[in-house]
């Protein structure tokens, strides 16, 4: 059965991959309840490509386990209902997989059946996945009834029609759904609690299915696009997840849950370019953080045994700090170039998305100093500006191939939750650079104490030993 399973997952992502080479993108499909268009063809592709991966990585990393069958049934299962999910065009079905996601989603969380604290911790994503599915089914029926038609196709075109404060009731709905979905803050404590799920599990779920809150966005843009007020509130919802997670991610000592608080944080930032009004860019970013988490996760068990290497830096502060500066412009400026995002003017959303852009180049050129030479060192903002130009160079592609879906690319105006968002980001972001964090024990303890999972959820070294837990 394994084998099997995995098998049409590769099928599935043939197909998929199939599907937009030959430009199905620009004909929806339509088909009892289904509407195959080019965002569910697209996220279909790196859904199934992620699931594959993680199913050839379970084949031996479940072999010999027990419940091995159940495991990978429920895991296929699982992959089903995300692509039903991605293709749904009726507010029923579309309400059923989201809650059929989340409920096998727990399921998987609790593999290890006899595991107290794993029992716990599927408890708690279960009881949060009903409250999202609650909420996003009732924003659905509301707008549904306000449209008079159950397609969601049909409530997108008829958005401009809605009353505005019924509008603000789905809203509020769907970002409450999206929130729980990716773990965003105040949310987040049962993906930092699930780490007591098999490995495969975890790759998945951080690699995939809390992506699900952004697909969400980008499926009602138009919806979202009506209220500016309301985009503005996604962005700052997704600030504060970035701002918050970034900085207890520091304070980590367990590598997957230092994953979790970074997949907190990259599920922020995908809310931010939501918020931006640049749904496309937000795809892009879901789908090269599924591949580059996943990678991390399926890792996680050769990083806990290899040694960690610490060694004095090789240039002074003084010089990275140059660096990360030349990077920051050189990253930041080749994607504005090749995106256009500056296109739309210095006073729009499309600078912010740059100034990430730069701040994320400076960071990586940060991190590279610890251990670079100096000639390597100059060699970093040359590099970063190329690596930036192939960021903007997906962003279009992304923008392209999701042109046919209406309200993806709205560029919004800036306001002042903008601006303050943005400086207390940079702020936060220049102190951890000049190491200011690592002087406050107050900090310290209080991102540490807000960042714990509950404490049913978690094993000391008796209650280990005491199990017969095999797989974490």
């Amino acid at each position: 059965m394994p084998v099997f399973v995995t098998a049409l997952v590769w099928i599935a992502c043939a197909f998929a991959l199939a599907g937009v080479t030959l430009g199905l993108r620009g004909a929806p499909l339509e088909l009892a309840g289904l509407r195959i268009d080019a965002l569910s063809l697209t996220l279909a592709v790196a859904a199934t490509l992620v699931s594959g991966i993680v199913h050839l990585f379970a084949l031996r990393y479940m072999a010999g386990e027990r419940g091995q069958a159940r495991f990978f049934g429920r895991l296929g299962l699982l992959t089903l209902v995300v692509l039903l999910l991605l293709a749904a065009d009726h507010v029923v079905l579309f309400a059923a997989a989201w809650i059929a996601m989340g409920l096998l989603l727990a399921s998987l969380i609790g593999h290890i059946r006899d595991w107290p604290q794993a029992r716990a911790a599927a408890g708690r994503a279960r009881a949060l996945f009903l409250l999202g599915g609650a909420a996003l089914s009732l924003g659905l029926v509301v707008l549904a009834r306000a449209a008079g038609t159950g397609s969601i196709h049909g409530i997108l075109g008829n958005a401009g029609a809605i009353p505005a404060g019924t509008l603000w009731f789905a809203v509020a709905c769907f970002a409450l759904a999206a929130m729980i979905q990716c773990g965003l803050v105040p949310f987040h404590s049962w993906l930092m609690a699930s780490m007591t799920a098999p490995t495969p599990v975890s790759a998945f779920m951080h690699a995939g299915l809390v992506n699900a809150g952004g697909i969400l966005l980008a499926r009602f843009a138009p919806v979202f696009d009506a209220l500016p007020t309301a985009m503005t509130l996604v962005f700052a919802i997704g600030a504060v997840s970035v701002l918050l997670a970034a900085l207890a991610q520091l304070v980590q000592s367990d590598v997957k849950r230092g994953l979790a608080a970074s997949t907190v944080a990259q599920m922020g930032f995908m809310l931010v370019q939501c918020g931006l009004g640049f749904f496309a860019a937000a795809m892009a970013h879901l789908a090269l953080h599924g591949l580059y988490k996943a990678s991390l996760f399926l890792g996680a068990g050769s990083a806990v045994v290899t040694p960690l290497k610490c060694r004095a830096p090789r240039v002074s502060t003084g010089a990275a700090g140059v660096a990360a500066v030349a990077a920051g412009g050189a990253g930041g400026g080749a994607f504005a170039l090749v995106s256009g995002k500056l296109d739309y003017g210095l006073f729009t959303t499309g600078a912010v998305l740059v100034i990430f852009a730069g701040v994320a180049a400076a960071q990586a050129a940060l991190a590279f100093a610890r251990t670079a030479s100096a000639p390597a060192l100059a060699a970093t903002p040359p590099v970063l500006a190329g690596v930036g130009a192939l960021y903007g160079l997906l962003v279009v592609g992304a923008e392209a191939l999701l042109a046919p879906v209406p309200g993806l690319s709205q560029p919004q105006p800036l306001t002042a939750v903008h601006l303050l968002a943005l400086l207390a980001i940079l702020g936060a972001w220049g102190a951890v650079a000049a190491g200011l964090h690592t002087r406050s024990r107050w900090l310290y303890a209080r991102l540490l104490t807000w960042s714990q999972p509950p404490a049913a959820t978690v094993s000391d070294r008796k209650s280990l030993n005491a199990g017969s837990v095999t797989h974490a």
